[in-house]
């Protein structure tokens, strides 16, 4: 009798059950969930630091803008015991009330840090130092108000006509040439422009706010976009607190500034710091 015949099985075939997919999907839902999550929280950390670092730059930028004009305030290149000669607005201005405003806006008056030398003079022109500047006009134009000075006295006059080298202007009180004092040094005779300029917040054409500034009463221009808001107040000599509203504004000896700033969105909320800074007047503290 024959034996008999053996014939091998099928292989089974492996593979994932049913249940077994559903917690693979869950378990992946689960892993790609954590990994949006933790790229939607370094997205909103990197929006955030991006808007401080941008709050800080305005801030930087704004501080130091204002800085080279407040701290001039009733400056000049000459000694500040020079005595302001001339009358009108602007002298008076300068010499009296170089900072005034009130607790949202602030309007400062000094000489300009940049003067130049003079090497000749009359009670109605003056000839610059060729050495220092080649043509006056690329700095100076007819109209622009200027700040003469020597050791002992100051003149805020404006300019009737300019050439490369000399600068005209209307006649100095009782027909006095600067260069021609016996009492002041002619290397100590200077010339610079007068500046003025208001510093304030206001709406700009992007639905925001920045802070601008305005020289010589001219139209507003942007410093830094982002600002909400600034607040001024003063320090006034003989006091420790500062005042938004100071009763004589020629014993003010400092400024405090304080802004407001906004920054970009995160999480729908606006990203707003407060900062602020202190500012010495140089001609009061000297």
């Amino acid at each position: 009798m024959k034996g008999a015949r053996h014939f091998p099985g099928r292989k089974k075939t492996g593979g994932f059950s049913l249940i077994e997919l559903m917690i693979a999907l869950v378990l992946g839902l689960l892993v790609l969930g954590a990994a949006f999550v933790v790229f939607q929280s370094n997205q909103n950390s990197y929006r955030a630091n991006e808007g401080l670092n941008r709050i800080q730059e305005s801030a930087r930028v704004a501080f130091e803008l204002m800085s080279q004009d407040i701290r001039s305030a009733g400056g000049s290149a000459c000694s500040t015991a020079s005595v302001v000669e001339t009358t009108g607005t602007q002298s008076n201005a300068f010499r009296d009330t170089p900072i005034t405003g009130d607790g949202s806006e602030l309007t400062v008056v000094s000489g300009e840090d940049t003067a130049y030398r003079i090497t000749a003079s009359s009670a109605t022109s003056i000839t610059l130092d060729s050495t220092q500047i080649s043509d006056a006009t690329e700095r100076f134009e007819v109209g622009d108000w200027l700040l003469l000075c020597n050791v002992r006295k100051s003149f805020v006059v404006q300019a009737t006509s300019v050439t490369s080298s000399a600068i005209g202007f209307a006649a100095l009180p009782g027909n006095y040439n600067p260069g021609a004092d016996a009492h002041a040094p002619p290397s100590s005779l200077m010339v610079g422009r007068l500046r003025n300029a208001r510093w304030y917040v206001a709406d700009n054409n992007r639905g925001g706010s920045s802070l601008y500034v305005s020289r010589f009463g001219g139209a507003g221009e942007e410093v830094t976009d982002g600002v909400q808001s600034i607040a001024f107040s003063y320090l006034q000599q003989g006091s420790s607190t500062y005042t938004s509203s100071p009763g004589d504004w020629s014993t003010v000896i400092g400024v405090r500034a304080a802004l407001v700033l906004t920054g970009q969105d995160v999480d729908g909320k606006a990203l707003t710091r407060n900062s602020s800074n202190v500012f010495s007047l140089r001609s009061r503290t000297l």
